[in-house]
């Protein structure tokens, strides 16, 4: 039987696309952990952190084992007792930790367990909706995350994802700014590429959590500048991309201060380093939610470009900028839809977005 390890290379090796290399280590990962094949997670964290291998898309493949570990808890979780499933859970890690002494990785992942089951005592909903009885354990599991991430901070913070969860335990703790802030300057300057480190940050600056449309853009620029020579102006268009994933959806042009132009810059640093398909069908969406017609139209008539139907939500909205972009399809309405944009964006300081869908297209894209 081949081993894990081997496997993997194997399956990265047919993937043929971004989507089936992610899954691949998603799956190796998850049978690692079950099967307790810890020697298979040291080694592929240890060349996946040390070597910052990505996908074709750009994402860290650190990013997708950690998924990956994430997965494999929740099955042991699935259709369990929580208590039962956690204890388990942790009895599973420990060896790991007796085995790897040395490892940043099983401290992680450990407190995400907490993590985990701290989000099960508070549910998804928002915080007027959570039952009064479940602030109690949900914040016990989370302080109880972050004690354990300080005491292994010495090992365990070479590893980026160290960062990224903790940072994770100060939004739910509720950090003030200044505390958080320090955190992300340490993240940074420990590892500045990261991405995670960026996303995990943006969701607390959100609106709907510690911060507003400003903090955001203002985010979004200075971390483009902090990476401008490894990434030119990417990480401005990566942190929106994720912003419309973890709040605003297909509103991001009117409901944030996401500036095109910008962006646009920034797609175009990502591209012309990562030009995958991943990567391309995401452009052309955003160009024509921010109504350039010319780079929308440029992407969509390119025949070199797979088409991939999960960076398109709702799934028609791909048909929709098709016929908006192209001029040899003039559907019914589109004159009075442009005409709404234009009025849109009289005195706007950027582009105008094009408006929702029509309600035949409901939806909003879902979380990466």
């Amino acid at each position: 039987m081949l081993c894990l390890t081997a496997a993997l290379w194997i399956q990265q090796a047919q993937a043929a696309t971004e989507l089936e290399a992610r899954d691949a280590i998603r799956a190796i990962a998850q049978q690692a952990l079950l099967r307790e094949d810890f020697s298979a997670l040291e080694r592929l964290t240890e060349e996946y952190r040390t070597k910052k291998r990505r996908t074709s898309s750009g994402l860290w493949k650190l990013t997708l084992l950690d998924s990956g570990i994430e997965a494999g808890m929740g099955q042991l979780y699935r259709n369990r007792d929580p208590d039962t499933a956690l204890r388990e859970i942790e009895a599973r890690i420990a060896k790991w930790v007796q085995r790897f002494p040395a490892s940043p990785s099983a401290p992680i992942a450990l407190s995400q367990v907490y993590i985990a089951r701290a989000w099960k005592y508070r549910g998804s909903g928002a915080a007027h909706e959570v039952k009064q009885e479940s602030w109690a354990p949900f914040f016990r599991y989370i302080a109880k995350a972050r004690e354990h991430l300080e005491q292994h901070k010495r090992v365990a913070s070479i590893d980026p994802r160290w960062y990224e969860t903790m940072i994770t335990v100060a939004r739910a703790e509720n950090w003030r700014r200044e505390a958080f802030d320090a955190l992300l300057n340490e993240a940074l300057s420990r590892e500045p590429l990261f991405y995670e480190t960026y996303f995990r940050a943006l969701e607390y600056l959100l609106p709907k959590r510690h911060g507003g449309t400003q903090d955001i853009e203002a985010f979004a620029q200075e971390s483009a500048h902090r990476t401008a020579r490894q990434e030119g102006r990417g990480l401005y268009a990566r942190i929106y991309w994720y912003a419309s994933q973890a709040q605003y959806g297909n509103d991001l042009f009117s409901e944030s201060k996401a500036v095109w132009p910008r962006m646009r810059a920034g797609f175009d640093d990502v591209v012309k380093r990562y030009p995958d398909a991943w990567n391309l069908n995401h452009y052309a969406k955003f160009a024509c939610l921010a109504q350039d017609r010319q780079k929308a139209r440029e992407l969509l008539e390119r025949k070199d470009i797979a088409v991939i139907p999960q960076a398109w939500h709702p799934s028609p909205l791909r048909e929709y900028c098709i016929e908006w972009a192209l001029p040899k399809v003039r559907p019914a309405g589109i004159a009075d839809l442009e005409r709404r944009w234009s009025e849109t964006a009289v005195g706007a300081p950027r582009p105008a977005t094009p408006p929702a869908p029509p309600a035949s297209l409901p939806g909003r894209e879902p979380a990466r």
